[in-house]
């Protein structure tokens, strides 16, 4: 196996110079570095097929950091001894577009799942359709919002590979203070949880020493909130965008009161510039906070795994302690790409690693090097129901009631989550930031009201989705 570290240059460029490039140039694969095979639990019949050949991927790297990743790759490798596998660790926007130019597309890529449509629509990917009725491929174990993701047009085109999920992360001993218990806190009262934000923030003088509840709208979770209130951003083909949707806005103009209920947005930008990466729950500089599942092994576990904590999932406004949950979930996918030399191949690695046995090779490989460096173990969320499941039945060793509770939690969290509305448009990834530069940001920092905000976002939206 040969693997290549080309490196994404970080910058997104935008659809129009997307659509306008007309550079073609081979996409470069040098200073390959050769990877010895290790001995790995035998496939299942699910994933063992023919495959041969040259195999090039793009996309998925398998540092020792990345042990989830590592395994199941080396797994295949032992599995398919005939298939000569190459990997290209990263790439961007243009390097893909280029090798679709000039037709040195790879088999196969690890893509974000937000990204379908807009790859799709160009014909840089190939559906799976044939692949799926062929095999008789059971797509129903998936996440369905995780499917709906990867396709376009009614076609699957990509196989999750991952999920992410939010919810809110709770000091109890903070909460403590002001005579509230975190673990019954009803999340379906909006205006309560801004209310009690208010009661945390500490201040020394003009310092604010801790914020009290961040609802991260400024960090693109908006969907969430607007979702949670019965707000739609999208029409069903993906033609027109419903930003300013009047439940949207309500959500907005929410979420701008429970920042002035703290001190406001200024005071909220002061206090959040001194955190430091991801840790500021872990740390204590935030009492309450709306965050994905992996802070809890990336910070909570590591930084403060004494933590007095509790985590909820969020509810719709309103809709009472026991009401639906409200989130919405992305990650990355397995895609084969239109120009594959090798589809076949391509199609024997995407299933292999999907498989639960698959699954149980790389999280038994996360469990041991997080033990050795003396953590503990959390379960993945992999976007495959049952690969879910066994990962917290098998392997999975109980920590306290806190950490129990979120393992628990979070995929029946998953079963509820959608994906955001705007993926079904090929504009997708130009419409996100929109959202936030054009409608969030003004609005938070009361620079227009939520309404005039929400109403520039989605004219600026409406012509990205236009120009195509």
């Amino acid at each position: 196996m040969k693997v290549n570290p080309i490196r994404s240059n970080g910058g997104r460029s935008s659809r129009r110079r997307f659509l306008e490039s007309t550079a073609v140039a081979g996409a470069a694969l040098a200073g390959a570095a050769s990877i010895a095979p290790r001995a790995m639990a035998q496939a299942t019949p699910e994933a063992l097929g023919t495959a041969s050949g040259d195999l090039t991927e793009w996309g998925f790297g398998i540092q020792e950091t990345n042990p989830l990743a590592r395994a199941r790759v080396l797994a295949f490798e032992e599995a398919y001894p005939d298939v000569n596998l190459e990997i290209v660790e990263s790439f961007d926007e243009q390097t893909l577009l280029t090798a679709a130019a000039s037709d040195t597309l790879p088999d196969v890529i690890w893509l974000s799942r937000f990204q379908t449509a807009a790859w799709a629509s160009r014909g840089v990917l190939a559906p799976l359709t044939e692949y799926i009725e062929r095999d008789a491929y059971d797509t129903s174990a998936f996440y369905d919002w995780a499917i709906e993701e990867a396709s376009w047009e009614d076609e699957i085109y990509g196989i999750p590979g991952g999920a992410d999920v939010r919810a809110l992360y709770m000091n109890l001993d903070h909460l403590s203070e002001i005579d509230v218990d975190g673990t019954t806190i009803d999340t379906s009262d909006w205006e309560g949880l801004s209310e009690i934000g208010g009661q945390l923030v500490v201040r020394d003088g003009d310092v604010i020493e801790r914020w009290g509840f961040d609802h991260r709208c400024q960090a693109n979770n908006f969907w969430l909130w607007g979702t949670g209130n019965g707000g739609s951003f999208m029409n069903e083909d993906g033609t027109e965008v419903t930003f300013n949707d009047e439940a949207n806005v309500e959500a907005l103009e929410w979420a701008y009161e429970a920042y002035e209920a703290q001190g406001g947005y200024q005071d909220y930008q002061t206090i959040s510039s001194s955190w430091q990466g991801d840790e500021q729950f872990a740390r204590g500089e935030v009492a309450m906070s709306v965050y994905e599942q992996w802070m809890l092994s990336s910070a909570v576990s590591t930084i403060s795994p004494d933590l007095n904590f509790w985590i909820q999932p969020i509810r719709d406004w309103g809709s009472g302690p026991d009401g639906p949950s409200t989130t919405f979930s992305g990650g990355n996918g397995w895609y084969i790409t239109s120009g594959a030399q090798n589809p076949d191949a391509a199609w024997e690695f995407i299933k292999f690693l999907h498989t639960d046995e698959t699954w149980m090779i790389g999280a038994q490989a996360v469990k041991d090097q997080r033990q050795e460096a003396g953590n503990p173990y959390f379960p993945s969320l992999t976007g495959k129901i049952s690969a879910d499941q066994r990962q917290i039945e098998e392997l999975y060793e109980p920590i306290n009631e806190a950490f129990d509770h979120a393992v628990e939690l979070f995929p029946t969290i998953l079963d509820t989550s959608i994906s955001r509305e705007i993926s079904r448009s090929p504009a997708g990834g130009q419409l996100e930031p929109i959202m936030l530069n054009d409608g969030i940001i003004p609005a938070l920092s009361g620079e227009q009201s939520a309404q005039d905000a929400l109403d520039t976002a989605n004219d600026a939206a409406q012509s990205e989705i236009d120009f195509l």
